[in-house]
C-alpha cells in the first residue's frame, strides 16, 4: 500500500513538471502593431537575445526572461518609437495540491509577456537628413520644409481616426449608421477640395485604434456584467467618438488654400494618394478629388489671364459690342476654361445647330464654399420658337439643352 502511494505521488509530480513544460515553455509569439504608420521595421531584446521584425503588423517569437523586453521600430522615412514590456510570472498556484507553484518561478520558462505591443511612432530627421553636404541634396523634401513636414504629420493624425473609426465598425463596436454619419460628417477634412469642411483639430493626435477597441469592449462587458449602468456606458461610449469623429461639428476647419500653381497641385496631389494608399479614401473619391483640384488649377490660371488681359486692355479693345437676346444652356464645367474647352468641343460636334452662335459664359456660385459652377449658354437666336428647335435636336442625341436669356 505504501508503495503504491509513493508511486501516485511520483506520477502525480511527473504530470505536474510535463504541465509546467507545455503551459510556460522557454518561448512566446507576441504581436506588434505600430501606429500611425504601418510596415515598420522592430527590433527586440531581452536577457535571453534579440530578436528582429522585418514589418509591422505581424507576430515575433521570442525568448521567455525575467528581464523587460525592450522593442525599437522604425519605418525607412524617418518614423521612430519604442516601448518596454515588463515579464510577469506566468506559474498559478494549484488548488489543494501541496500549495505550490506549477514550474520553477526562478527561471525564465517561469515568465511571460503581454501577447501583444502597439508602439505609437513620431517623424524624427534621419542622420543622413540632418548632415551636410551631399546627403542634405537628397533629404525627402519635409526635411528641407518644416511646413511640409508639420502638415504630413497631421495629415498622418486625421488618417489614424479614420482607421479607428474602421476599426472600430470591423470589431463591431459601433453601428453602420454611426460609421456612416461619424465619416461623412468629417470626410471633407480629407477631401477638403470636393466637400464641407470636416470638425475643427482633428490634426491633434488620438489614442491608438488598440486602446480605443479595449475601452469601448471593457464598457460592453462592463454593463453586461452589470458593474455600470446603461447610461454610465453610454456617456463614456458618446464621449469616446465623438473626441474621435464628432456625428455634428459644431467648429469646423477653416478652408484649404486656393491651388494656383503647378507645385501646389502636384504637392495636392500627393497628398490625395497617400490618404488612398492608407486606405482611408477609396479610389474613387481619390479620383473626384484629383478632378476637382485640377479643375480649380484651371480656373485659376484663367482668371489670372484674364485679370492680366484686362489690364493690358486687350479685353477692352478686342471686346465685340454687346448682344442681347433669345439663346440655349447647355452643359456646366467646374472652370471658366473648361467651360470654353468645352463650347468648342460642342461647336464641333454640332456646327448646324451651333455653329454660328456665340458664348457666354454663365457663372453661378453655390454655398458652403463649394467652388462656382460655370455653364454655357449659346446665341443669340431670333426667337423662343428656334431655340426650342435646337434644344429638341441636342436632346435626341443626348446634350443637356434649355432655353434661356442670352447676354454676351
Amino acid at each position: 500500500m505504501r508503495k503504491t502511494k509513493l508511486v501516485g505521488i511520483l506520477l502525480l509530480l511527473i504530470g505536474v513538471t510535463g504541465c509546467s513544460d507545455v503551459i510556460n515553455g522557454s518561448t512566446q509569439d507576441i504581436a506588434v502593431s505600430t501606429y500611425p504608420k504601418s510596415g515598420a521595421s522592430c527590433m527586440l531584446r531581452n536577457g535571453r537575445g534579440g530578436s528582429i521584425l522585418p514589418a509591422t503588423p505581424a507576430s515575433v517569437t521570442v525568448g521567455r526572461s525575467s528581464s523587460p523586453l525592450n522593442i525599437k521600430c522604425q519605418t525607412e522615412d524617418g518614423w521612430d518609437g519604442s516601448t518596454t514590456l515588463n515579464a510577469t510570472n506566468a506559474s498559478g498556484p494549484i488548488d489543494g495540491l501541496m500549495n505550490g507553484w506549477i514550474g520553477d518561478p526562478n527561471t525564465d520558462a517561469a515568465f511571460a509577456y503581454p501577447d501583444h505591443a502597439d508602439i505609437v511612432l513620431a517623424q524624427h530627421k534621419t542622420e543622413a537628413q540632418s548632415s551636410t553636404g551631399d546627403a542634405a541634396v537628397h533629404a525627402p523634401m519635409s526635411a528641407l520644409d518644416p511646413a511640409a513636414d508639420r502638415a504630413r504629420i497631421n495629415d498622418d493624425n486625421v488618417a489614424m481616426r479614420f482607421r479607428a473609426l474602421q476599426v472600430l465598425f470591423d470589431e463591431g463596436l459601433i453601428t453602420t449608421e454611426e460609421f456612416n454619419t461619424r465619416r461623412g460628417a468629417n470626410l471633407g477634412v480629407l477631401l477638403r477640395y470636393s466637400l464641407v469642411p470636416g470638425a475643427r483639430d482633428l490634426e491633434r493626435r488620438p489614442p491608438p485604434p488598440p486602446q480605443l477597441v479595449a475601452r469601448l469592449k471593457y464598457l460592453a462587458a462592463a454593463y453586461a456584467e452589470h458593474s455600470i449602468s446603461a447610461s454610465e456606458q453610454a456617456a463614456e461610449r458618446q464621449t469616446i467618438l465623438e473626441g474621435l469623429l464628432p456625428a455634428h461639428p459644431l467648429r469646423r476647419a477653416d478652408p484649404p488654400p486656393p491651388i494656383k500653381d503647378q507645385l501646389q497641385l502636384a504637392a495636392e496631389i500627393g497628398r490625395i494618394e497617400r490618404l488612398r494608399v492608407a486606405s482611408v479614401i477609396s479610389d474613387k473619391e481619390a479620383a473626384a478629388e484629383k478632378a476637382k483640384v485640377t479643375q480649380l488649377l484651371d480656373a485659376s490660371i484663367a482668371a489670372a489671364d484674364a485679370a492680366a488681359r484686362l489690364a493690358s486692355g486687350v479685353a477692352v479693345s478686342g471686346a465685340a459690342p454687346s448682344v442681347t437676346g433669345v439663346g440655349v444652356a447647355l452643359a456646366s464645367y467646374a472652370s471658366d476654361a473648361q467651360a470654353r474647352k468645352g463650347w468648342a468641343g460642342l461647336q464641333k460636334t454640332y456646327p448646324d445647330e451651333l455653329g454660328a452662335l456665340r458664348l457666354s459664359v454663365k457663372v453661378t456660385p453655390r454655398p458652403h464654399n463649394r467652388p462656382s459652377s460655370y455653364r454655357i449658354l449659346a446665341g443669340p437666336l431670333p426667337d423662343s420658337a428656334s431655340a426650342a428647335n435646337i434644344c429638341r435636336i441636342l436632346k435626341r442625341r443626348g446634350v443637356a439643352c434649355d432655353t434661356t436669356d442670352f447676354s454676351e
